[in-house]
């Protein structure tokens, strides 16, 4: 086997290794390889991730910018770069140092030295370093018809009654790219007839000689070259179906241009790395009927939102977000036109001899009433205080691209109903938790009135809200085993500490636990598990003292997730969870639920792709290191948009630079992200940032952690003085690992790009595999200033 030659296939390998079902994607990816070059390349693996010892000194090149770095008990000599790079090699060894990482890392020495300057000196500008590339989520819309190369006299007859001879450059049924001598005069949007006078020789058709009718959407042109681009106009079956009988016939001969099928995987594969990891809850309202409010219909939950809706339940397990948006509330949230509305909400519960009652209030109607300031010095006191952002925006049917789903998703006898069920649907919504446990006292620091609390009983919710629909995101699920909801009361112990709450869902392996109070632990500790209303269920089993590890929380620290500790076969939780789960499948819930209609779900998330109210990053794996390398931006116009494009050198790109400027990409995003595991829940960091234009009129920005500044008359400080001098944005940067991408949801795309470009397709999912993380920005600008008190800015 020739290593140099295989040398991609290895490094990819090697960036797989964290995986649990490495095996699996071990054999897919070398499928093509001999069973010899398979053991060759295991051996190879093996090779580098011996351990080792070995000192790596790189003072002889760089005496000035060298450090002590210390690992694994062995003692290094590096600069501050070279210790990035040995992170972020090792952690693709399981955080370990071995023989892999240490000549990864003389490779780069060598690279390094033989430039003759500290690496530091070779980087490009940090401006430039922050350039990503720039996607729009459901721009595939519209675009799925085959495409073909073929270069065909024609003529263009213009509504100014020039005539233009040009040639086709490829068709489809709905539009044309031709190639002219030069650029007419026209307005885009321009009817044109064209006639295809080179088609109709090779294979005649009587709307050839008429003319078809064609409405032009734009212009091109590359090095004296210029093409316009044609869209259908007007319907005319008979062409559509000659048109796409000849594309067929000729696929075999000319080649079919599969780019809009690439742009269109691409973004799809990137969208399916984002929506099981958004932190929000996407909520699907009805349309204003004559005498009836919109309601709210359906909610489209994951792992990552699905805490958002069991804080929602009341002490009989009922659902009751649908009380958050009584008529009153959400008529004042209507958009009116396309615009996008937004208010933040704040709640809290109340508990009276066992009966949950909720309290919420819009940024707006505290204002309003005039009781902010109480609302405040009597919720953020509580556990159970929350804040939510919620944006609101108007939806259609078509953007549901009904007929994008695979058939056997919604047989024919399902489609109507799909369809009369979405046609009820009008608006469309997102409900983001903005954390509040860290800020808490900034709440509290509101100036103190004697109020009577009982003036707060107007923001209580009405007893018996509507019923919703729960439908779940589909996605490639990396989860070992199914978990079930189910809840019921649970006491913790860690040491001589207790604490209460109850079970949000369970599995044979571990648990979904939520407090009344933080716990006072931390990730890794071992508690006790008390279930005292399932014990009287088994006189076998002891479910009083039952050991679990925390293997994670929130950080309110109120949700834990536990694993049992200890051996699985004798560890009396796994067999009790195990019974009960087998003894009761037709009555517990998955975490997946149930479908009324086959196909909503993923209706309701393609409809949601038009409407992302928040700003996905990709941090994708290089050669050599980590970086941020593609931004997400929706259909419509985002409050943030602005900010991630002011330092972009062209149109289709953006720039990070506002937000991670000197040590904070490395701080907020890459450091964390590398101690990160796919389980994780997302971590999140608020950013303050300051945006000023010199006297030339050039942007500057100073941006900030919001935890560093260390009290909050340094926050206000910092928040004056960039209003002051310019603009002020709070951004809450959430981060999460990912796993394996879901190349099941394109693998349609897949198969068919690969049949006429299979260089394409490799490269495709080469880029998919490559991301490694997955960050979430949300303008969180007016929930900042009301929480310190500050004059909201401006819309």
């Amino acid at each position: 086997m020739d290593l140099a030659e295989q040398q991609p296939l290895i490094d990819q390998l090697i960036t797989l290794q964290r995986e649990a079902d490495f095996e699996e994607i071990f054999l897919r990816l070398t499928a093509e390889q001999s069973s010899n070059t398979r053991f060759l390349l295991k051996m190879e693996l093996n090779r580098r991730g011996a351990d080792s010892r070995r000192v790596l000194d790189m003072r002889p090149d760089w005496p000035q910018a060298c450090r002590v770095f210390e690992f694994a008990g062995v003692t290094h000599f590096m600069p501050d770069e070279a210790i990035a790079q040995f992170q972020s090699h090792c952690y693709l060894y399981r955080d370990r140092y071995t023989l892999g990482v240490y000549e990864a890392m003389q490779a780069w020495q060598r690279r390094a030295h033989n430039r003759s300057l500290p690496p530091s000196q070779h980087q490009p500008g940090q401006l430039r370093q922050l350039d990503v590339n720039l996607i729009t989520f459901a721009s595939y819309v519209g675009r799925s018809q085959d495409r073909m190369h073929f270069s065909s006299p024609l003529e263009l007859a213009l509504v100014n009654g020039e005539r233009v001879n040009a040639k086709s450059s490829d068709l489809s049924i709905g539009g044309i790219r031709v190639s002219v001598p030069y650029l007419p005069r026209f307005e885009s949007g321009d009817k044109v007839q064209v006639f295809f006078h080179g088609l109709d020789k090779e294979s005649s058709h009587p709307s050839l000689a008429k003319g078809v009718g064609y409405r032009i959407l734009g212009q091109e042109s590359r090095d004296d070259r210029y093409w316009l681009r044609l869209i259908r106009e007007g319907d005319n079956a008979r062409f559509d179906e000659y048109l796409a009988r000849f594309i067929e016939s000729n696929k075999g001969r000319y080649r079919v241009s599969v780019d809009h099928l690439l742009s269109a995987a691409i973004i799809k594969g990137y969208e399916q790395f984002f929506l099981p990891r958004m932190s929000g809850l996407p909520l699907f309202f009805s349309k204003e009927s004559p005498g009836e409010a919109p309601r709210l219909e359906v909610v489209l939950k994951s792992e990552n939102n699905l805490h958002l809706l069991e804080y929602w339940r009341d002490e009989k397990n009922q659902g009751t977000l649908a009380g958050l948006f009584p008529p009153r509330r959400l008529n004042a949230l209507l958009p009116s036109g396309d615009e996008c509305r937004e208010t933040l909400i704040y709640s809290f519960t109340h508990a009276v001899r066992s009966h949950l009652y909720f309290f919420s209030a819009t940024a707006e109607e505290l204002a309003e009433s005039g009781l902010r300031d109480l609302f405040f010095q009597v919720a953020a006191k509580r556990p159970s205080f929350r804040v939510y952002k919620f944006s609101l925006d108007p939806c259609t049917l078509t953007e549901a691209d009904i007929s994008s789903l695979p058939t056997q998703e919604i047989p024919l006898s399902q489609d109507k109903l799909l369809r009369t069920r979405l046609e009820r649907l009008g608006y469309v919504g997102l409900l983001q938790e903005i954390p509040s446990e860290p800020v808490r006292d900034e709440y509290l620091a509101q100036p103190q009135h004697q109020h009577n609390a009982n003036a707060l009983q107007r923001f209580g919710h009405e007893p018996n809200p509507a019923l919703f629909e729960v439908e779940t995101l589909h996605y490639v699920q990396l989860r070992r085993e199914a978990r079930y909801l189910h809840k019921t009361a649970v006491a913790l112990r860690l040491d001589e500490q207790a604490c209460v709450g109850w079970t949000r869902d369970i599995s044979a392996h571990g648990m979904q636990v939520e407090l009344e109070s933080p716990f006072p632990g931390s990730k890794g500790d071992l508690v006790t598990v008390s279930l005292p209303r399932l014990q009287p269920l088994t006189k076998n089993l002891d479910l009083q003292t039952l050991r679990y590890r925390l293997v994670n929380l929130n950080q309110s620290r109120t949700v834990l997730h536990l694993c049992i500790e200890g051996e699985p076969e004798r560890h009396s939780g796994r067999q009790f969870f195990s019974l009960l789960i087998e003894s009761n499948r037709t009555k517990l819930k998955t975490a997946q639920g149930l479908r009324r209609y086959r196909g909503l779900a993923r209706a309701l998330r393609n409809i949601y792709s038009h409407h992302v109210f928040s700003n996905p990053i990709y941090i994708n794996k290089g050669k050599n290191s980590i970086k941020p390398a593609t931004l997400a931006l929706a259909p419509r116009p985002r409050s943030l948009a602005r900010l991630l494009q002011a330092c972009a050198e062209a149109p289709e790109q953006g720039n990070l630079y506002p937000l991670l400027q000197g040590d904070l990409l490395r701080q907020l995003m890459l450091d964390p992200l590398r101690a990160m595991a796919r389980e994780d829940l997302p971590r999140e960091v608020e950013i303050y940032i300051s945006w000023q234009r010199l006297a030339n009129g050039a942007p500057q920005f100073h941006s900030v952690a919001a935890s560093t500044l260390v009290d909050i008359g340094a926050k206000r400080d910092f928040i004056r003085h960039a209003r002051l001098k310019g603009e002020f944005y709070s951004v809450q940067m959430g981060l999460s690992r990912t796993g394996r991408p879901d190349t099941n949801f394109i693998a349609s795309e897949l198969d068919y790009i690969a049949k006429f470009a299979i260089h394409k397709a490799k490269r495709l999912e080469d880029e998919l595999w490559s991301v490694v993380g997955v960050g979430e920005l949300t303008d969180t600008t007016q929930a900042t200033l009301l929480r310190l008190g500050l004059e909201p800015a401006k819309p």
